[in-house]
């Protein structure tokens, strides 16, 4: 192949730009050009970076990436933004993803030079907390005792910390550990004169700090309080003047003041609130990272149940200073960890149990079924933009959709290698819904009305059924996965709220969402969500999904998979091939409904579900009511869809070329008419009579049905595909072919099944079926009546049975 010239590249940038300022404007034409710039500077693919994040982000991602990379990601992003991928438009209902997105530092390396495992951390200007104190006087609810729990190594210090508790209302008891019987009785005299409840110490050994001794040193303290707080004696000698102020630092965010405790006391009002912690000093961001303590924290969360990997968001407590709700930490509390397991105090700065532990804090409770928030006083923290002024109690709601971002729920939907080869295998991430409502979800790759096609009707009408016969008490929401969702789509569905594919309050009862555009944003999960999935990527969603929903609400669910192929046909041997067989062996957390008898026999006889449901074919009712006796015309109907190879377009062109040049004067006297997909009609050339009438309505089909003899329509795959079917009822003399566990001329006597699929075998077909018509042509042919395959113990799909059926899922 020949390189193209430097002229020949300008003259084609040249109409490539022509081409899109008549088509799209001028904003997209400087668009496509900042694109092929990050082309030409860094490469065509890669990350991105929105130029108002780059006195922000830009030098930490400099310092990753380097420059040519970093401006790059710049180029990339204004191309985003003025000229959406493929000239798309961009859904403007999904404008509040767009200002609302999380960017995170993070890199795919798996260690430093020095052998720290780096972290993902949200950027600075995305990394929120909530003012305190609020800006109202909240009342928390009475909290019984509180159990302070104080490793007081520097008893010096203990008397500041004992000031400071004195600005929490109520009964406070006090649990201090030191290290040896000398700082004991300092601790003894110091406390001696607290009135605010009981005083109990105890002497532990100088292992794993204040980590060790706070959890492990008083086990047995927490079954006896909600609610406690961790303090120690810190003094940081390792961080020099930087760090000489973390210990007041965190004192101040947690004790500062009677208003800020009652503000912290207000937010454990909410039952799934388990920790409550500062914002990280300043002065630290830029190094907190798993440090080398990751393989202890993974080791640690795999006692409890827990996998982790390391482009989870790293969140903890930095200082190991926070509130905690006491059942938010029972994981960590029932292991059998002791004070031998840690390692002899040695100066350690990092890699030891007790930093393993602090770093996985949150992720304890958040498995166990805890949230958790961030603090932060105005007056101490700098980045004023992060910090959400609380005017009042509703809006804890909304604020902590920013602040909270869970640990253990996957974030990481970049570019990685696989998605940039499967495009539509992107994750589709989740967060975690307030709302107790159970829910119906269809995962649908469309909704708009042109790219609706057998598959995604059928699946549309069986969720609406199901949703119907579940009734009001159950919301219902439509995700589309794989195109943005255009204004035809809105009017057609107008019962649907559309709204944006973002954390929410998720209030709403029917729910129409755009997650076509889902980079830095999280689809709400309600611990009552049931999915049906429609197609194999779908299901790799519903799998990933109930992943997240082991983590965030403590149980899986199984998901509906609604089958209507077999669909690793589809992609020869593949990775999609590999990844679309793959679902279907999950089958204990499967519920498979299965579209036509013929399915049904060969994906149950291959795959164990859960459960299995078939749906027998019938045909539409409006198509059905539709059809009209009319004399038959010499009309050949073919099901021809150039991109959707199971349905062999080039092979029924050739079959058709070769009859009509064999048979030229009978063919000359037919009408070819191919439906199902709009396309060039240069694509059937030299077939002659033969024109596209593409995606035809119910109504305009059945009338075509009505008048046309012959029909062609093949389908390499087990399922029947209902055009044949259709055809054949109808009347028309109908030419498909045999596949695995497939033969339809079971069902009616005017289907022609061919055995052998090639060319000349369809010519054959093609020209007995129209000689076998033409006697009839002029004549009103009657419909044929289908006849039901016969299978033993198969389960009807039967819509109120399968809608009990799911509710028993919630009992």
């Amino acid at each position: 192949m020949r390189q193209e010239t430097t002229f020949q590249a300008v003259r084609r940038h040249l109409r490539n730009g022509y081409v899109i300022l008549a088509t799209r404007g001028p904003v997209a034409l400087y668009g496509a050009a900042m694109r092929e710039a990050a082309k030409l500077i860094d490469s065509p693919v890669g990350v991105f970076l929105a130029p108002r994040d780059v006195l922000t982000d830009g030098p930490h991602f400099l310092k990753e990436h380097g420059l040519r990379a970093t401006i790059g990601a710049i180029l990339r992003q204004t191309a985003a933004t003025y000229d959406p991928p493929l000239g798309r438009r961009r859904n403007p209902v999904n404008d509040p993803l767009r200002e609302r997105a999380i960017s995170y530092y993070y890199t795919y390396e798996l260690t430093k030079p020095d052998g720290v495992v780096p972290s993902r951390r949200p950027a600075n200007e995305m990394d929120f907390a909530l003012e305190i104190p609020f800006a109202f006087d909240p009342a928390p609810a009475p909290k019984g005792p509180i159990a302070a729990i104080i490793h007081a190594f520097y008893p010096e210090i203990l008397p500041l910390v004992l000031e400071k508790l004195d600005n929490i209302p109520g009964s406070v008891d006090l649990f201090l550990s030191t290290n040896t019987d000398e700082k004991r009785r300092a601790v003894e005299e110091a406390t001696r004169d607290w009135a605010k409840g009981r005083v109990e110490i105890r002497v532990t050994p100088n292992r794993g700090r204040d980590i060790a001794a706070k959890f492990f040193g008083f086990r047995d303290v927490y079954e006896n309080y909600d609610l406690f707080l961790h303090l120690h004696t810190k003094r940081s000698p390792h961080g020099g003047a930087e760090l000489a102020r973390w210990r007041d630092y965190l004192m101040d965010h947690l004790l500062g003041s009677p208003e800020i405790v009652r503000s912290i006391l207000a937010l454990f009002d909410d039952s799934k609130v388990g920790v409550v912690f500062p914002q990280h000093l300043f002065e630290l961001r830029g190094i907190l990272n798993w440090g080398y303590d990751y393989d202890l924290a993974r080791a640690l969360m795999k006692r409890m149940g827990v996998g982790i990997d390391k482009n989870m968001v790293l969140e903890f407590p930095s200082g190991s200073m926070f509130w905690g709700r006491s059942a938010a930490f029972r994981p960590l509390l029932d292991l059998d960890i002791g004070f031998e397991d840690f390692p002899e105090e040695g100066g350690h700065v990092d890699g030891t149990l007790a930093h393993a532990i602090e770093r996985v804090l949150l992720m304890v409770a958040e498995s166990n079924g805890f949230e958790w928030l961030k603090v932060a006083r105005r007056d101490l923290y700098p980045m004023q933009n992060t910090l959400l002024t609380v005017n009042g109690p509703d809006d804890l709601p909304l604020h902590r959709l920013k602040v909270f971002q869970p640990c253990l729920g996957s974030v990481d939907n970049g570019l990685r290698p696989q998605d940039r080869g499967i495009v539509e295998i992107k994750p589709l991430l989740s967060y975690p819904s307030r709302n107790p409502r159970p829910r119906l979800n269809l995962l649908t790759p469309t909704v708009n009305p042109h790219q609706i096609f057998g598959g995604v009707a059928t699946a549309m009408k069986l969720f609406t059924a199901v949703a119907d016969a579940l009734g009001e008490d159950y919301d219902r929401r439509i995700i589309a996965t794989d195109a943005d969702i255009e204004p035809e789509a809105y009017e057609s569905l107008p019962d649907y709220e559309a709204v944006p594919h973002a954390a929410s309050l998720d209030v709403g009862r029917r729910l129409l969402v755009d997650a076509y555009e889902r980079d830095g944003s999280r689809l709400d999960l309600r611990a009552g969500d049931i999915f049906i999935a429609t197609a194999w990527w779908t299901a790799l969603f519903a799998l990933d999904v109930e992943r997240d929903r082991a983590r965030l609400f403590g149980r899986e669910l199984p998901f509906v998979y609604l089958v209507q192929d077999d669909e690793p046909y589809f992609h020869g041997r593949s990775s999609r091939y590999a990844l679309a067989e793959s679902t279907y062996r999950h089958g204990d957390r499967t519920i498979a409904v299965i579209n036509s008898e013929e399915l049904y026999e060969v994906m149950c006889g291959k795959y164990a579900f859960r459960e299995a449901y078939c749906i027998p074919y019938a045909m539409n009712a409006q198509i059905f009511t539709a059809l009209q006796p009319a004399p038959r015309e010499r009309l050949l109907l073919v099901y021809g869809r150039p991109h959707v190879t199971r349905n062999a377009f080039e092979l029924i062109c050739d079959g058709l070329f070769r009859w009509q040049q064999r048979d030229p004067i009978r063919a000359s006297r037919w009408r070819i008419l191919f439906l199902g997909e709009e396309f060039p009609e240069t694509l059937v050339y030299p077939v002659m009579n033969a024109s596209v009438g593409g995606k035809v309505s119910l109504t305009d089909y059945a009338s075509y049905l009505s008048c046309a003899s012959v029909g062609v329509s093949l389908m390499l795959s087990p399922h029947p595909s209902y055009p044949p079917l259709e055809m054949a009822e109808a009347g028309l003399l109908t030419i498909t072919n045999h596949f695995e566990g497939k033969n339809l001329t079971s069902r009616f006597d005017n289907i022609v099944s061919l055995d052998l699929l090639e060319p000349a075998a369809l010519a054959d077909a093609i020209e007995s079926a129209v000689a076998a018509m033409e006697p009839r042509i002029g004549e009103v042919v009657p419909r044929a009546t289908p006849r039901a395959p016969g299978l033993e113990g198969v389960q009807v799909f039967d819509v109120a049975l399968f809608a009990e059926r799911l509710r028993a899922l919630r009992a």
